[in-house]
């Protein structure tokens, strides 16, 4: 009888670096600390950081917060606006903290639902995303739920790899 002749296994990892890494930002703990891991990746691997904010659309739901907050955002004019700015502030912060960690880093503000519009710009090929750093929760949501409806959005929808920072 013929012994079977076992196949070495081939346990190396091809040799692809890691280029571009989506970070979602809303200005909450969270963004922040996804900023900061993808930072952290980005010098390792040499890759760039791609910061985007989402002006939520009016078919976007209202985070709960802000339904119950009398001075809500919701209920003055100028909304679209003010969240634009409020964006802009958000992603030069970024940009000032990747810069002092010398970490390349492009800006871009998308407008409609903030979910699919992260995996949409992820799923483009010409952006070039290979990877999508973001919180687990933004701003209003509530802190019994265990992962924030955008962040279940993206890891659901995405077919990209998404990695998910508390």
């Amino acid at each position: 009888m013929m012994k079977k002749v076992e196949k070495k296994a081939d346990y190396k990892l091809p040799k692809k670096r890691l280029q571009k890494i989506l970070v979602p930002l809303d200005g909450s703990k969270f963004s922040i600390h996804s900023l900061n891991y993808a930072i952290n990746l980005a010098k390792f691997t040499n890759s760039r950081i791609v910061g985007i904010f989402v002006v939520p659309s009016d078919d976007t739901p209202a985070p709960i917060d802000d339904l119950l907050n009398p001075l809500s955002s919701i209920s003055t004019q100028g909304y679209e606006t003010k969240t634009i700015k409020q964006g802009q502030k958000i992603l030069e912060s970024a940009e000032k903290r990747c810069k002092q960690n010398k970490t390349t880093f492009s800006k871009k503000i998308l407008f409609g639902n903030p979910g699919n519009q992260i995996v949409k710009y992820a799923e483009d090929k010409k952006t070039g995303i290979e990877l999508i750093i973001m919180g687990s929760h933004g701003h209003g949501h509530a802190g019994e739920i265990l992962l924030g409806s955008v962040s279940y959005k993206v890891v659901h929808k995405s077919k990209k790899p998404v990695m998910i920072i508390k």
